[in-house]
């Protein structure tokens, strides 16, 4: 064997054994989860979330139907979108009824929440001139927007 073999494997070695000696002393030194970081405190502390996000958003939405709209012009951030242009020349009333509330997910990017029932009924002037009262039911009502969660307040961001 010659003198730059042998320098070449010792070199080897020695590098090996550092690098398993700055391994053992990087997992020896790190930061250990606290017991309130376990996985069970984590999933309830979402879970917890969600339940706070759901009640603000169940609020919201009540706020956005509890009125009736006058001039058919609904609320912006309720998800509320009905086809009356094609029924209607001119929209005087909008009722909201609530069947079922969506229901809220939250994601990485905030919060999704659908599956909700709504049902409106539209009263104003047909495209005929006569007037006219229909209603509108959707069962895929949803929302989205964003959601900050801090101890027992959820702020959202519907959009």
């Amino acid at each position: 064997m010659t003198r730059r073999l042998a320098w070449t494997i010792g070199g080897g070695v020695a590098a090996i054994i550092i690098a398993g000696a700055a391994v053992l002393l990087w997992q020896s030194t790190s930061v250990r989860p606290s017991p309130q970081a376990s996985p069970t405190a984590t999933v309830a502390s979402t879970a917890d979330a969600q339940a706070l996000a759901q009640q603000q958003l169940d609020e919201h939405l009540e706020t956005c139907t509890a009125e009736e709209v006058v001039g058919g012009v609904v609320p912006d951030g309720c998800g509320i979108r009905i086809p009356w242009g094609t029924e209607f020349a001119v929209v005087e009333r909008v009722h909201f009824r609530i069947d079922r509330m969506p229901v809220l997910e939250l994601t990485e990017d905030g919060f999704v929440a659908d599956g909700g029932v709504l049902v409106a009924t539209v009263s104003g002037t047909g495209q005929n001139g006569a007037a006219r009262t229909e209603t509108y039911r959707t069962e895929s009502w949803s929302v989205r927007g964003d959601v900050a969660v801090d101890g027992d307040r959820a702020d959202l961001d519907v959009w």
